[in-house]
């Protein structure tokens, strides 16, 4: 009888726990079937709003004027109006600082230019002795090596590229570009001299003007007295250029119905770099780039409109002197391109700093300078001397 009693017993409590561990079974089932049906409403939730939104749920409208309002789980709300400002307030609707959307960056885009290479290695060609192109119904380029490489005296060899383009405005007016380019090499003195003139829009001759400019400012520079040096000349060497535009291009009331900004520098190579001049009136600029940072060198920016000072009516330059070190690169440009760079901050100065760490081909060069951008459609022109490591560099 009392082992009968036992078995029972025993038969009762496995029954008990079987019962137990299947109730247990079914709850853990049922609280893995919510927790997935959680995961799945907060993925459908998180894919209707688009990737990068919150993740934390909350309210999100938005009313007639486009102003999108969120409220998220702590009890913090966002308005965002549809300029993109934000504003938010806490929980007890004290405003918070306020912040600004950033638009997502777009992906960089690959080469651009690639090269067509059948058999052999590119080779620079020595610079032109004196080299002048305009940018009237087309773009114009030179490109080139200078410098005394060999005697007793050796010195930095310099590569120079030059571009001149036709601004969209321009072509989609049918009108001509008005920026000319020009440089020459004094093989006498052993010095490069390089040059831009940007035409001033408003008045119909002004890309024959800047044509002349350029003309001028090189015969001068070459032609010079040796008695006189370019730094203590640039007050009568721009007096001759304006005086000359006014003699081959003036009427009987000397009017010429055109003008130009100007920009002419001397690049004196040494085995350790280059002593470099600048002469500018207007707003064509100088820079110089080196180790990854822009230092401008000849600017005339900080006016409150677009008025600038030009040839033949302003013959007072600027003068500039430098002392670059091997490495360096010297960049003359008309506004269409120099307006485009900063020191630190604008996206072409970042990126030329990056692909100008090396010397780039012509056709690399080209590319850089037609930079796309909608917003600068003007002509756009620039010169660039890049300073070598002595007559060796290739």
């Amino acid at each position: 009888m009392a082992e009968s009693q036992l078995i029972l017993g025993l038969f009762l409590v496995m029954a008990g726990v079987l019962a137990l561990a299947v109730v247990a079974l079914r709850r853990r089932a049922i609280l893995s079937q919510e927790s997935q049906d959680r995961q799945a409403a907060l993925l459908r939730s998180v894919l209707r709003r688009g990737p990068g939104a919150p993740t934390r749920r909350g309210r999100r409208e938005k009313d007639a004027g486009g102003r999108r309002r969120e409220k998220d789980a702590d009890g913090r709300r966002r308005e965002t109006d549809a300029d993109g400002r934000r504003r938010e307030t806490d929980a007890g609707g004290q405003p918070r600082t306020a912040v600004a959307e950033q638009p997502a960056r777009p992906a960089a885009p690959g080469p651009a230019v690639h090269r067509l290479v059948l058999d052999g290695q590119e080779r620079e060609p020595r610079l032109p002795a004196q080299v002048v192109a305009g940018s009237a119904r087309h773009g114009s380029f030179f490109h080139g090596w200078c410098g005394t490489t060999s005697g007793p005296h050796p010195t930095a060899r310099l590569n120079v590229r030059g571009v001149t383009l036709r601004g969209v405005g321009h072509a989609e007016q049918d009108l001509e570009g008005q920026d000319v380019i020009g440089a020459a090499w004094d093989d006498r003195r052993g010095v490069l001299y390089v040059a831009v003139a940007d035409g001033v829009g408003s008045l119909p001759r002004s890309g024959r003007v800047a044509q002349e400019a350029i003309t001028a400012v090189l015969h001068l520079c070459l032609t010079r007295p040796d008695d006189i040096a370019f730094d203590a000349t640039g007050a009568r060497l721009f007096e001759a250029v304006a005086a000359g535009l006014v003699r081959s291009l003036g009427g009987d009331d000397a009017r010429i119905d055109g003008a130009s900004t100007l920009i002419v520098a001397e690049i004196a190579p040494r085995f350790d770099g280059a002593y470099v001049t600048v002469h500018g009136v207007g707003d064509s600029e100088a820079w110089a780039l080196y180790a990854g940072a822009w230092i401008p060198l000849h600017h005339e920016r900080g006016g409150g409109d677009n008025a600038t000072r030009e040839l033949p009516g302003h013959v007072r330059p600027h003068t500039q002197r430098y002392d670059l070190s091997p490495g360096a690169v010297l960049v003359l440009g008309s506004d269409g391109f120099t307006g485009a760079l900063d020191e630190s901050v604008s996206p072409l100065s970042r990126g030329l700093a990056r692909l100008w760490r090396r010397r780039p081909t012509w056709l690399e060069f080209l590319n850089h300078v037609s930079f796309v951008d909608d917003y600068w459609s003007d002509d756009r022109s620039a010169v660039a001397v890049w300073i070598g490591e002595g007559p060796a560099d290739a």
